[in-house]
Formats: C-alpha cells, sequence, structure tokens
C-alpha cells in the first residue's frame, strides 16, 4: 500500500480517501526533494494542439477587431478611404526632392552673398573716404534710434509688413541704429565712458556708417525679404529696413552685436583655447563665482571650428574633466560638461603661476608635435589660433623663467598667454598683466560679474589682428542656427569681416557686414510632406557635421543663451554606414546612403525597424549640405479634394491639427480646449487654400483637409449614448487630423498631438503585416489601448481606435481560453511586441508586465532569446547627451568653511556688495562731466549671471527586445538551461504568432524548480557624462583659411590694466577695513 501511496504521490495525484495526514506529509516532502533537485513535476503536462491554439489566436484577434470596428467607426471611415477615385499616390523620389529643393534654394543664397559682399565693400569705401572728425558734434550724425520708437524721423514712410516673418511696423528708406548699453547709457565698470554723443570712435562710426542706406535700399528691391545689418567694433549696429528694437519691459537692452555669434566668428580664425583657472584656497565667495562665470562667458566666445579644455592648478595642475586630457571640439555637450566640473571645484592649497605655465608649455609641446605629424585632421585640433587664457585672483609670483621658455621656444612662441583678473579682492594683479604682455596678447580686470561680457571679448581683439592685416576679401563665413535678438525666430547669418582700406595697416577691422536667413526657408524649399510620412530633412554644416537645422534640434529659449552646437550624429541612429555617410557630408559630396536603422519609441518602450535612404547635396558656394532620409516605398498622398465649405463641431469630441506649418504666419492653435477657436482655425487654413494656397505648403494643406472631411461623420456617432466597454475613441491620421472624446486620457492625447512623432502611429506604420495594435496597461490608471490601421491602396492612411477598459478586454481573453478548456495549471501568456504581458491565466502576472521580470517568468523570457532564430530579439541602445534632473544639488566648499570659518566667506560676500555701491559712488563724485549712467543701470548688469542649473547631462542605457519570428513553433528547453547539474527534465514552450495584432501567444508548461535569471530590460542605467565623458573621435575637417599670426603685427601693442583705479583703491580700502573693524 504504501508503494501505491508513493506512487499516486509521485505523480501529484493523491486520492481524497488516502489523504491522511502522515501521507500529506510524504507528498510535500516527495515535492521538496523535486524543487530542490531542479526537476520539473509538470513536465508531463501536455501542451494544447498546435490547430487549438491556433484557433485561440485567431478568436483573441477577432474579438478585438469587431469591438474597434464597433466602437471607433473603423468601417465607415475605410469605406471612404477605399473609394477608387478618393487619392492617388505618388511616388517619393530622393534625388529629385532634393533637386527641385536646390533650385529654390540656390538662388536665394547667391542673392544673400551678394549683398553681404556689397554692404562689406561699400563699407570700406566709406570709411575709407571718411575724414575723422577730432572733436565731432553729435548734432552732425542723424540718425533713428531704434530704442527710441517716439524718434520723428522713425515715423515718416512707415508701414506695416510681413514679409521679414512677422507684422511689424518698418521703414523702409532707412536704417536704424542700436547702441549696446556701455555706449549708449555711457556706463562701463573700471571706467566711466562717455554716452554716445560724447565718445569720437561712436560719433565717427556712426558718421560714415550713415551712408550704407543707399545699398541696403538697392539690396532690398532686389530681394524684397532680405534683413541686412552692419555692427562696427565700437558697438554700432545699423540695420535695415528700420524697426522699433526689441526690450522687454523694464529691463535694460543688453544686447551687444559684438557678443553674437556672426561676429565672434568673422572677426578671428578658428582657434585652440586653453583655460587655465586658480583654484586656490583664496578663490572663495564672490571671486569664485565671478571665475565660474568668466570660464561659460569664455566658452560662449568659441566658435563651431574652434576646440577647446579647462585645467585647473593651485601647487598642481589636472585636467578640469579627468576623462579628458586634449582638446575637445566646442559642441555645446563637451561645454556643459565644463559647466557642471565647474560646479564641483572645491578651492583649495595655494596657487602656483610656474607650475601652471610648466604644465601648459609641454601640452603645448605635445599638441605641435600632433599637428606637424597630421595626426590632427580638424578632429582634436583647429590647427590655427593657440590661446592660452590664466583667470586667477592675482598673486605676487612672476613665473619670469616659464614666459622666458615660451616666448623663446620657435614652437611655442607664436601661443598667446590671455590674463584675467577676478574679483573685489585687492590683491596685486601686475604680474598678471606683464605675462600677457610678454606674449602679445590680452589682460582684463572683472571687478563685478557686469564686467565679465566686455573683458572677456577682449581676446577676440588680440586673435582678430591676423586677419585684419590680411586684408583677404574672399573670406565669407556661415553662422549655425542661433534665436535672433531683434525678434524674427531663429536664422542663420551670411557675415563677412570688413577691413580698413588704406596705405597703412590696421591691426583692427572695422567691423562685420551680415544678412541673414530665417531658418523656415529650409522648410519652405522642402516641406516635410514631399518626403512621405515618416521622411525628415537635416541642414548640416560642411568641415564639421554639426547640425543647422533638424527636427529633434532644441532651439534656444532667448537669444542671451548660447546658441546650439550639435553633431549631427548626436540626433542620428549609428550603425556600421556611419562612418561611410560623415565623410561624405563632411567632404560636401553629392550622393545616397542605405542604412537600416532600430530606434527607440517617443516613449522608450518599443523599438522600431527601419529600411530607410539618405539622399544628401550640397548648396553652391555655402557651407551647408542639404539631406533627407526617406523610408523605403515612401508616397506622398494628393486628394481629390472638394471642399464642401462646412464642419460639424460638438462639445463631446476634440477635434486638433498637427502642430505643423501649414502656411506661413499662421500658427497651430494649441488650446483645444475651446473647440469655436479651434474651428476658427481649421477655417482661415480652407479659406487660404480656396484663394489658391499661396504661402502655405500645398500638399500638407490639402492632405490635411481632406482628412478633415473624411473623418467627420466618424466623430458623430460618439455622441451616441456611451459604451461602457470603452473610455473614449480617438481617430487620428497621418495628415494631421486628430478626433477624440473629450474624455480622452492626457497621455494619449500628448502622444497623438503629432502623428509624426507618436509611438502609438510609429508601431504600426513600421509593423506592415499589422492591423491592430493592443499596448496594455503600464500602470493601475492606465487602460488597454487598442488601434487598428486604416490603409488603401497598401498605404498607411489613419488610425482608429479606444482606450478599452481592462474588464471588457480581459474577458475576450478569458472566453477564448475557456472555449478550449486550457488547464490553470498550463502557463498561457499573450505577449506583445516587446515582451509585455498583455493577458495571462496566472492571476498573479499584472497586464503591462515585462515577461522578463523576476516576478513575472524571466526563464521563459531566456528561452525566447536563444537560439539563431529567436522569437524575440535583445537590442542595447544608449542615448546620449541627455538632460536629467539634479536632485541633490552638491555646494562647493569653498576654503573658508574648511577651516571652520564660514563667516568669512559670508562677509566677503556682503563687504564684496558694500564696496560696489562705494566704488560707484566714489566714482559718480570723481568723473561728474563725464559720467551719466544710473545706479540702476550699473545693476542691472550686474544682474547678468547664468540661471541656476537644475540638470546634468547623462547618459542612459535601455535594453529592449523585439518580436521576430512570424511561425508557430515548438521548443523543449532542458532545465538544465537554468539550472546546474544535468539532468533529462524540459520545459515545453508552444509559440503562436498573431501576425495582424504584432503579439504572440505562448503556452509552456512550469518553470523549472531552481533559481531564475535575471533578464534585463528597460532603462537599465543612468551615468553621468562627467565621468565618462571621453568618445570617439568624430571625422572633422579644418577651416580652409586660418590667420593666426603675421609679422606686421604690432608686438609693443598690449592692452588692459590693473584689476583697480589707484584713485578708487585707497578710499575703498579704507571703507573695507573699517566695516570689518565695526563688525568685529
Amino acid at each position: 500500500m504504501a508503494s501505491t501511496l508513493l506512487g499516486h504521490c509521485s505523480n501529484f495525484r493523491c486520492p481524497s480517501s488516502l489523504l491522511f495526514p502522515f501521507i500529506i506529509t510524504i507528498c510535500f516532502s516527495l515535492g521538496s526533494f523535486r524543487f530542490v533537485s531542479g526537476l520539473n513535476p509538470m513536465s508531463d503536462l501536455s501542451l494544447p494542439s498546435e490547430a487549438n491554439i491556433e484557433k485561440l489566436g485567431l478568436q483573441i484577434t477577432q474579438g478585438l477587431a469587431n469591438l474597434i470596428d464597433e466602437v471607433s467607426g473603423k468601417i465607415e471611415l475605410a469605406k471612404k478611404y477605399n473609394n477608387e477615385n478618393a487619392f492617388f499616390l505618388e511616388p517619393v523620389h530622393g534625388e529629385d526632392v532634393l533637386e527641385e529643393a536646390i533650385e529654390k534654394l540656390e538662388p536665394m543664397f547667391q542673392r544673400r552673398i551678394r549683398a553681404v559682399e556689397d554692404i562689406a565693400a561699400r563699407a570700406e569705401e566709406l570709411a575709407l573716404a571718411h575724414e575723422y572728425e577730432e572733436q565731432p558734434q553729435s548734432n552732425q550724425v542723424h540718425f533713428i534710434n531704434g530704442k527710441e520708437w517716439d524718434d520723428p524721423a522713425l515715423n515718416e514712410s512707415t508701414a506695416t509688413s510681413s514679409q521679414f516673418g512677422q507684422s511689424l511696423f518698418v521703414n523702409t528708406n532707412s536704417s536704424a541704429v542700436h547702441l549696446p548699453l556701455h555706449t549708449y547709457e555711457g556706463w562701463m565698470w573700471h571706467r566711466f565712458k562717455p554716452i554716445w554723443y560724447e565718445d569720437v570712435e561712436t560719433i565717427n562710426a556712426m558718421m560714415w556708417s550713415d551712408r550704407l542706406d543707399d545699398i541696403f535700399a538697392e539690396n532690398l528691391k532686389r530681394d524684397p525679404t532680405i534683413y541686412q545689418y552692419f555692427a562696427s567694433k565700437e558697438g554700432v549696429l545699423r540695420y535695415f529696413p528700420a524697426h522699433r528694437w526689441r526690450t522687454n519691459v523694464n529691463q535694460h537692452d543688453t544686447f551687444d552685436a559684438r557678443h553674437r555669434p556672426w561676429f565672434t566668428q568673422s572677426i578671428s580664425s578658428p582657434k585652440d583655447l586653453l583655460i587655465l583657472i586658480d583654484v586656490s584656497g583664496s578663490i572663495h565667495g564672490p571671486t569664485f563665482e565671478i571665475l565660474k562665470i568668466t570660464v561659460k562667458r569664455l566658452l560662449g566666445t568659441l566658435t563651431q571650428h574652434d576646440y577647446f579644455n579647462v585645467l585647473q592648478f593651485n601647487e598642481t595642475v589636472s585636467w578640469l574633466l579627468p576623462c579628458s586630457d586634449s582638446l575637445m571640439s566646442a559642441t555645446t555637450r563637451n561645454k556643459r560638461l565644463i559647466y557642471q566640473a565647474l560646479d564641483h571645484i572645491v578651492p583649495l592649497g595655494k596657487a602656483s603661476f610656474a607650475n601652471a605655465l610648466n604644465f601648459t608649455y609641454h601640452y603645448i609641446l605635445e599638441l605641435e608635435e600632433a599637428r606637424n605629424s597630421k595626426l590632427t585632421t580638424g578632429s582634436e585640433s583647429s590647427n590655427c589660433h593657440l590661446a592660452v587664457v590664466l583667470i586667477s585672483d592675482g598673486g605676487t609670483e612672476f613665473p619670469a623663467d616659464q614666459v622666458e621658455m615660451i616666448t623663446n621656444n620657435s614652437v611655442t612662441r607664436q601661443t598667446r598667454l590671455f590674463t584675467l583678473a577676478v574679483g573685489p579682492h585687492p590683491i596685486p594683479t601686475l604680474n598678471l598683466r606683464n605675462i600677457s604682455c610678454s606674449t602679445n596678447a590680452f589682460h582684463g580686470a572683472i571687478l563685478t560679474y557686469g564686467a565679465i561680457q566686455s573683458k572677456v571679448q577682449g581676446y577676440l581683439q588680440v586673435l582678430s589682428r591676423p586677419l585684419a592685416l590680411s586684408q583677404d576679401s574672399s573670406l565669407i563665413d556661415w553662422s549655425l542656427p542661433y534665436q535672433d535678438a531683434a525678434g524674427f525666430g531663429t536664422v542663420v547669418t551670411v557675415s563677412k569681416p570688413v577691413f580698413q582700406r588704406g596705405e597703412n595697416l590696421s591691426q583692427s577691422l572695422l567691423g562685420v557686414a551680415g544678412v541673414d536667413i530665417p531658418i523656415s526657408t529650409f522648410d519652405h524649399a522642402l516641406p516635410d510632406s514631399q518626403l512621405g510620412f515618416g521622411g525628415h530633412k537635416m541642414v548640416v554644416m560642411g568641415g564639421t557635421g554639426n547640425v543647422v537645422l533638424h527636427s529633434k534640434l532644441e532651439t534656444q529659449n532667448s537669444y542671451v543663451e548660447d546658441p546650439p552646437m550639435v553633431d549631427y550624429e548626436d540626433l542620428e541612429p549609428m550603425g556600421n554606414w556611419s562612418d561611410s555617410l560623415r565623410e561624405q557630408l563632411i567632404d560636401r559630396k553629392t550622393g545616397s546612403q542605405n542604412y537600416d536603422s532600430i530606434v527607440l519609441t517617443p516613449d522608450d518602450a518599443y523599438l522600431i525597424e527601419q529600411r530607410r535612404t539618405w539622399y544628401f547635396r550640397p548648396i553652391s558656394k555655402t557651407a551647408y549640405t542639404l539631406a533627407v532620409s526617406i523610408n523605403d516605398g515612401a508616397n506622398i498622398i494628393v486628394p481629390n479634394l472638394e471642399l464642401q465649405g462646412k464642419v460639424s463641431w460638438n462639445n463631446q469630441t476634440i477635434t486638433r491639427a498637427a502642430p505643423w506649418e501649414f502656411c506661413t504666419n499662421l500658427r497651430p492653435y494649441t488650446n483645444y480646449s475651446n473647440q469655436r477657436e479651434t474651428a476658427d482655425y481649421f477655417s482661415q487654413l480652407s479659406q487660404r487654400f480656396e484663394r489658391g494656397g499661396e504661402g502655405c505648403d500645398q500638399s500638407a494643406l490639402s492632405h490635411l483637409l481632406w482628412d478633415l472631411e473624411m473623418t467627420m461623420n466618424v466623430s458623430q456617432m460618439w455622441t451616441t449614448p456611451s459604451d461602457r466597454r470603452v473610455h473614449s475613441r480617438f481617430v487620428s491620421t497621418t495628415g494631421g487630423v486628430t478626433r477624440m472624446e473629450s474624455r480622452t486620457r492626457a497621455y494619449l492625447q500628448e502622444d497623438l498631438t503629432d502623428p509624426r512623432n507618436s509611438s502609438l502611429f510609429l508601431r504600426l506604420a513600421h509593423s506592415p503585416q499589422a492591423s491592430i495594435l493592443i499596448r496594455p496597461p503600464l500602470s493601475r490608471s492606465e487602460d488597454y489601448l487598442v488601434a487598428s490601421k486604416i490603409s488603401s491602396k497598401e498605404q498607411f492612411l489613419a488610425v482608429a481606435g479606444a482606450l478599452v477598459g481592462k474588464e471588457t478586454l480581459l474577458s475576450i481573453w478569458r472566453n477564448a481560453i475557456e472555449a478550449f478548456n486550457v488547464s490553470d495549471q498550463m502557463h498561457l501568456y499573450w505577449l506583445d511586441e516587446g515582451g509585455y504581458v498583455i493577458a495571462s491565466n496566472q492571476i498573479n502576472i499584472s497586464p503591462g508586465s515585462f515577461i522578463g521580470s523576476k516576478n513575472v517568468d524571466p526563464q521563459l523570457m531566456q528561452s525566447l532569446t536563444l537560439g539563431l532564430d529567436p522569437l524575440y530579439e535583445r537590442t542595447t541602445i544608449v542615448k546620449r547627451a541627455v538632460n536629467c534632473p539634479i536632485f541633490v544639488k552638491s555646494v562647493p566648499i569653498s576654503s573658508a568653511s574648511i577651516f571652520g570659518a564660514r563667516w568669512l566667506s559670508n562677509l566677503s560676500t556682503t563687504l564684496f556688495g558694500i564696496s560696489q555701491i562705494l566704488y560707484a559712488l566714489v566714482a559718480s563724485l570723481l568723473w561728474t562731466g563725464k559720467a551719466s549712467a544710473t545706479f540702476q543701470a550699473e545693476m542691472e548688469l550686474d544682474k547678468l549671471r547664468p540661471a541656476r542649473v537644475d540638470s546634468h547631462l547623462c547618459s542612459k542605457e535601455y535594453v529592449l527586445y523585439q518580436l521576430r519570428t512570424a511561425q508557430q513553433k515548438l521548443q523543449n528547453i532542458p532545465c538544465s538551461t537554468f539550472c546546474a547539474g544535468q539532468n533529462s527534465t524540459t520545459r515545453d514552450i508552444l509559440i503562436q504568432p498573431m501576425v495582424e495584432s504584432s503579439s504572440v501567444i505562448i503556452a509552456a508548461t512550469a518553470p523549472c524548480r531552481c533559481s531564475s535569471p535575471v533578464i534585463r530590460h528597460g532603462l537599465i542605467h543612468v551615468e553621468n557624462e562627467m565621468e565618462q565623458c571621453q568618445v570617439h573621435r568624430k571625422y572633422r575637417k579644418s577651416s580652409e583659411h586660418c590667420y593666426a599670426s603675421d609679422p606686421r603685427e604690432n608686438s609693443l601693442e598690449c592692452s588692459g590694466r590693473s584689476l583697480y583705479n589707484t584713485a578708487l583703491m585707497f578710499p575703498t580700502l579704507i571703507f573695507i577695513f573699517l566695516v570689518v573693524w565695526i563688525i568685529r
């Protein structure tokens, strides 16, 4: 009997009549023995037949399709789209699209080039013919002041114009002048400069440049949309046509043309910039803050062809970024890494200028050796200027040996050592000035935040000397995109240096001439609608690979921010084809490149596989290359549109247009809670279309209005009594029309905002065999998202779907498995293409869980990824240069707090503010006849500090899985795959693909009894890029022009002065000592 009982118990089928306590104990003991030994007690449980599991999949698919057909209006919509005469398809040919766009762009660019050349030539002639006035009078200058709209001259011949991208009052008969705050109000720290009508240089520049209006007017006749200007070295900006300068209410205008990217790029050749910062113990409080901001402003002067890095020194010298020991390209990413590192500095010890310059000397030798050996092809050096900027609060040490070593060596002799003295401390700075003058450079003193910008620009004036002496009239520069300060949006600029001509060569330029090109010019020449659904374009800068135009490129929030310098590879997927594509783009070739890419969906939950082709071609006589990426087999939808002139609206439905520019000067309305205003927007689009669509993207507009009419009646059925099976319904089209019920959840509304960047759209568009998509709820508050693809003539047109209640969808699942009498002991899963559980017969597994999660079935997931033909393929994707929030901001420890005297740092901050006030008051008394600036203007400049940084650059590593096989498959996986030791037990797995829904049903016996493997999934790692910043050196080319030195340069001309004016230092020091004595 015992053997019989044991036989029953070994099969886990103990009869109820024999379940005595000791028998139960034996059964559990045997079960425990099998758990430990790694055997699978369910291995003999038979799987469903292949025919039954196939029928199960068909029943579930049919149930889903019937549900969506009933609730979404898909059938009615599909009938409309399937009308043979509704539309026709026009294949997208990349070469033809590019050629047509280039034919539109090149004539415009040629006009802009001619215009800037004419402005520069005319300016040089006028300056040469001008008789310099030693004592000019303000009444000799007649001009329109852009800051004063009430100027009578501005009201003459003034009209409203929208030809420059926005409606504004302009005077097309005259230019206007903008003067920077330093010149206009006469204020500059360390010395008080006369206001413009008392400054001889400014008045003379305004006198001769006034006659530029003639050439401005001629250019405007040839090109009615041209916006042109000239900026002098004194800061005078003369722009045409005249309009009121845009300023913020109750704020001083801090714009200075000399600080703009187009100006800094044109006045000097490319440079390698090495910054040395003093991090000794005396750097604390306000001095430390000024130093950090000074470094950031220095990096803001760098252009796309420049390279840089930062060294920190006290007694020792080291790279600020330990992971980067060489020059880096001046991209936004690399600059931000330095910004982060600056906030982690801990000042300590004593500064040694000798050690700092000795380290610099040996590094320069290494760099020059690399340059001469042709190891740097533009990927590690600019191969032009080499400048060093030393920033310190001063000191008594003069590194005579190191300075002599640098100046006497033929290799390092051309290196310029600039010095900047920062902070309010009365520390001697004469030695810093002597270092600069020994190397034909520049010294500046920065006492306050307001003086940083102007002092930082000083080193560029020195670097511009060789270029000014070259008199090279062939130079033309092309900028990266930036936010225009006058309010014209994002633009690029073609600029040209303006030389001082004459017998006696000058070491300084007259200024820079510039002409803007709105970035929207590229969109108007080549709308995305011409590239088929999912196609996109980009404009790349030749030589560097920096992005000029890309849909993923973040734009500036305001003109005071540094413009983005982003390599296109940071925005595009990479592969084994990337190097070939990059070389062709950098070398400005014409051609094409096929490629396969796997990218993340916008919600970072799924993978999209694409087969695409790049087509590229340079724009003649510019630095730009236009490239388009097109999906294989892409088409343009050309509808047969007959507007009925009537669109119905109701309060239960939200109707919106995609945030694309269908017509110029008519931006999409975004407040979709007000349907009346939304209807007005569509009405305006319809009227523009009926009037011929001038200024509109004809293809995109006709597709939008066609989709609007096609979907009009579909939404009407949603006003019937609500269906409790669904929570909201929607229809969204590739033409940009989305209709949804007003109760639609926010996360779905956000995803459907832009069909071109919608996870739902992208998943369906790149699943050619799938007609239905299911997304399980990824949280308890979410519902199932079920959507059906609407296609006609094998062209993806729209999506119709609904948010389906959990109970509704799970009832479809339960009814299906009950019909086939599936045992609960069998593990049955329904998985989507990303491996997420849609439904399961295991009650402890929640929908939306990843199948490989620890508490789900990691053994099964491991089985599905094995072999040469796995069901799910594992892919790792790294997103670099991602903004990650800073949750805990580390505060740098000052030397004062290290020694237990934190009060000293706080006191110095207080005294710093007091000394500024005293300095301004004393100066205003000593220079009463020259200074007319207000204290408010001084404090306004002093507020020019960067905003608080609440994010840092990080890299995010994702591991995701993608469904591959489309065939039924039976697998027998040995338990030894998961469990240590050899045994003959297997886990049986039956796979049934559901092609129409990009999902799969899996039936499996119970997991093997051993520890489960760890399956990594989703976001698995976030890394601060400051810790791992060394990246692959990308192919780049050096600039064709380099003017780094000239034997005619006057080496005796050394600019700069010590930190304090001697007349002010004595009373300031007395006041500070008095305050300290009182506090004590």
